[in-house]
């Protein structure tokens, strides 16, 4: 790899002009209104849609999406962004962009071409080492300072309390309050010094549930005394580090019997006072069918959540509801949003002092990071956080089951694996030197009963295999198809790419990684290992 490719940097300047508060009274009604929202917009370009938002509804955010923005490349990114900012300088007040993205790592990671993608919280926890959570937050903060995003929507510090949480899983940093607090107070010190805006979510904790809050409203039955013994310990302790909280779609009867989280006035005002949080809460995005199942209508949740004490509503994403699943905001949905907060202010619904204490943290947050300076964009150095995402894969890998079945070097393995899974494990070394390996993959998490017998007229003519699931304990049908894989009796082994749930189900498997992670550096963990089961028949587990 050439010099060049393995240092990526921007030489030009990303200027903000002199930008300190601006006194409450020189923004009209609109403006405070618009500082509020937080929107997504479908283009990988500053488009009429971006004009619109920023220079007519005058939103004081934009978050990034794969599926609106491309996100193919830092090149296009970095363009992106500042030109974003600058449709935001031609405005008469000059405020600039909060520019956020979801860059947890692991599986929620928005700036994946181009970028180092980490192996994820749960990865990151498995290490024993809460050291590298700052060095790998550092990391990605550096990426996204270099293609001008300046906000994370991270570090999560749920607690992954329930092994079947649908929503979080290995997006947390544990199933302990003790792991999760240390680790996630690692992470925001390592986006802060990268200069990164973070934001904890998902208050008052979101680990444990069985129920997605994208698609209902979980209910997290635990008296106070519990939750401030667990849920709550992460949020409590880091309170006073974090620039953002994120509030969560959950209904907490504890807190509050009749209202969700994100609409609850007595769980805000806990986080405000009972905590002392005194930074900027963000609501979750209120296209989300948890957030819904209570306002028949976006307009009506965005009311609601920040009388409730939201500061920024979050309107990006696509929408979640009944049969709208692929749908997302139009700029007419914006606008009229925006009318319907304007609206309940001049009619007294929404004081007037609520929405400037609001937009007085919302300034002071764009002050901080933001505001009064003229920086080079950061430079990155690729191959040193490529390096870091192996590492830190390497060190988080579990071997947990470890039978000798023989060698099985030049013997013919079939690989068989979900769809999703096929680019990174192409990209391997196992399966660059090991080419002879026929390989199946299922299109797929519930493989049809046409694919299970294609499987088992495959492994026929198979010495051994190797089986990768993804949430199998999600999927019946994979798991059937993990099953009658492993009754063949065949030498091989099970890797487990996400959920360690999967392990539970398959007693009988010969040898059992977990990686904790299905990114490209864990899968090329679990193939540095394999080098010693295919020439052994065993995994030396010192390797």
């Amino acid at each position: 790899m050439s010099r060049k490719l393995k240092i990526f940097a921007f030489s030009c300047l990303y200027v903000l002009p002199c930008f300190g508060l601006l006194p409450l009274e020189n923004l009209s009604l609109e403006e405070k209104v618009g500082q509020i929202l937080m929107v997504n917009f479908q283009g990988e370009v500053p488009n009429e849609d971006a004009k619109a938002l920023i220079q007519e509804i005058k939103v004081g955010g934009i978050v990034y999406y794969n599926w609106a923005n491309g996100l193919n490349s830092p090149e296009q990114v970095k363009k992106l962004s500042l030109g974003l900012q600058e449709l935001s300088q031609e405005n008469s007040h000059l405020i600039p962009l909060l520019i956020a993205s979801d860059q947890e790592g692991g599986i929620v990671t928005r700036l994946s071409q181009g970028f180092t993608v980490f192996p994820g919280n749960r990865a990151l926890g498995e290490t024993g080492d809460s050291n590298l959570a700052a060095e790998a937050a550092f990391a990605m903060g550096q990426e996204m300072q270099a293609v001008g995003v300046n906000m994370n929507f991270a570090p999560v510090v749920d607690i992954n309390s329930n092994p079947r949480n649908p929503v979080i899983g290995i997006r947390a940093f544990g199933e302990h309050p003790e792991k999760v607090l240390a680790f996630g107070n690692k992470a925001l010190n390592g986006y802060h010094a990268a200069g990164i805006i973070t934001t904890l979510k998902h208050f008052p904790g979101h680990g444990d549930v069985e129920v997605d809050s994208h698609e209902a409203l979980p209910v997290i039955n635990k008296n106070l005394d519990e939750l401030e013994r667990t849920e709550l310990l992460p949020f409590t302790k880091l309170a006073s580090h974090a620039d953002v909280i994120m509030t969560a779609h959950l209904l907490v009867p504890a807190l509050d019997s009749e209202n969700c989280s994100t609409l609850s006035t007595k769980t805000l005002t806990y986080l405000k006072n009972t905590i002392g949080f005194h930074g900027v809460i963000i609501s979750d995005s209120l296209v989300m069918e948890g957030v819904l199942k209570k306002c028949e209508t976006i307009d009506e949740a965005a009311i609601q959540a920040f009388n409730a004490g939201c500061d920024i509503l979050l309107l990006g994403g696509k929408l979640l509801m009944k049969d709208h699943t692929s749908l997302e905001l139009s700029v007419g949905d914006i606008r009229r949003i925006h009318s319907h907060l304007v609206k309940a202010v001049r009619s007294g619904r929404i004081s007037e002092a609520r929405l400037n204490e609001s937009i007085q943290k919302i300034l002071e947050l764009k002050a901080k990071y933001l505001g009064a300076k003229i920086s080079k964009l950061s430079t990155f150095d690729q191959t040193a956080h490529l390096k870091l995402a192996q590492k830190i894969a390497s060190r988080s890998l579990k071997v947990i089951k470890n039978t000798d079945t023989g060698p099985l070097h030049n013997k013919k393995i079939l690989v068989l694996a979900p769809q999703l899974l096929q680019e990174n494990l192409q990209r391997t070394t196992l399966f660059k030197k090991h080419t002879q390996m026929p390989t199946y993959f299922f299109k797929s998490l519930a493989p049809t009963s046409q694919e299970l017998d294609e499987v088992k007229i495959l492994l026929q003519e198979a010495d051994g295999f190797l089986i990768y699931s993804y949430n199998a304990w999600k999927n019946p049908l994979q798991s059937a198809l993990i099953h009658s894989v492993l009754e063949t009796k065949k030498p091989g082994f099970l890797i487990v790419t996400r959920d360690p749930l999967d392990a539970q189900l398959f007693p009988n498997a010969h040898t059992v990684f977990l990686t904790f992670s299905p990114t490209l550096p864990s899968l090329q963990a679990v193939c540095d290992k394999l080098e010693s089961f295919l020439l052994n028949g065993y995994v030396d587990p010192l390797l």
